[in-house]
């Protein structure tokens, strides 16, 4: 498999579970890698898993898979060489396959905070 592109996970696991639920704690950053603040729940205030978080999941092997969330799905984050191929390129890719421009918003690109 080529190589990730190694972008920082805005949340992940404290590797503590709740003791009444035995649920896995979440931790996130306060800030998605696009420069968007985290929404928060409008009752509790807590932080909510949104389009654009990333988090390393275990597959297996000791680095782990980098995926972004986008749409209710988690969506493998493409390799380096893709990445260097959008940055040249006057299109690029959104993770549901849609075609944009680079500086678009849902632009792999924009998603991890290099345009």
């Amino acid at each position: 498999m080529p190589e990730q592109l190694p972008v920082t996970p805005t949340m992940w696991w404290s590797g503590k579970r709740n003791p009444e639920t035995g649920v896995k704690i979440c931790r996130f950053k306060k800030t998605l890698l696009n420069g968007k603040p985290r929404l928060r729940h409008p009752v509790t205030d807590g932080p909510l898993v949104t389009n654009g978080d990333i988090a390393k999941f275990d597959n297996g092997t000791p680095d782990g898979v980098l995926k972004l969330r986008w749409n209710g799905e988690w969506i493998p984050v493409p390799s380096i060489d893709e990445f260097q191929e959008w940055t040249i390129d006057s299109c690029c890719p959104t993770p549901d396959g849609s075609i944009v421009e680079p500086d678009a918003p849902e632009s792999w690109l924009s998603l991890v905070g290099l345009v």
